[in-house]
């Protein structure tokens, strides 16, 4: 099943960054996903935080940000 290319909650088009940080801080196996403004929203964060967030996955290696 193909992965949802829009957020769920606002129709945002999504970045892959944002698909693989949904499914590392929520739902590895999710299939609908929340652009990085909406999961802000949802764990009560800043945009800002989730970027530096993208960004130590990606040095640290994580697969889902390749």
């Amino acid at each position: 099943m193909k992965a949802a290319s829009k957020c769920v909650i606002c129709g945002k088009p999504l970045e892959k960054d944002w698909i693989a940080l949904h499914k590392k801080l929520l739902d590895a196996k999710a299939i609908e996903f929340q652009c990085i403004e909406c999961l802000a929203d949802t764990l009560c964060c800043e945009v800002s935080d989730l970027e530096i967030k993208i960004e130590e996955f990606k040095e640290a290696g994580c697969t889902l940000f390749k």
